[in-house]
């Protein structure tokens, strides 16, 4: 199962509004001031629906991952479960 942790700041926030509107995705808050985004399946953002400027899209996904960056490029990001973790 993959999962991106985002720092919980407004500069992000566009990151769990459009992860609530997935509905393979869940958003939890976490006790350290990070969002926690789940899914089942991959996770994918795309830059231009998020309204991310390049230097927001860069940064937005320093908080931590569990899984692995499958794709990460000027416009999207793919993240997928790793398959070689232990479940």
């Amino acid at each position: 199962m993959p999962v991106i942790y985002v720092l919980d700041v407004p500069e992000f926030r566009a990151l769990a509004d459009v992860a609530r509107a997935n509905s393979a995705c869940r958003v939890t808050a976490t006790p350290l001031g990070y969002i926690r985004i789940a899914s089942d399946g991959d996770i994918v953002f795309d830059r231009r629906e998020l309204g991310f400027k390049p230097a927001i899209w860069y940064g937005a996904f320093t908080g931590g991952i569990e899984g692995r960056i499958a794709e990460f490029g000027r416009d999207t990001v793919r993240i997928v479960a790793d398959e070689g973790a232990a479940a």
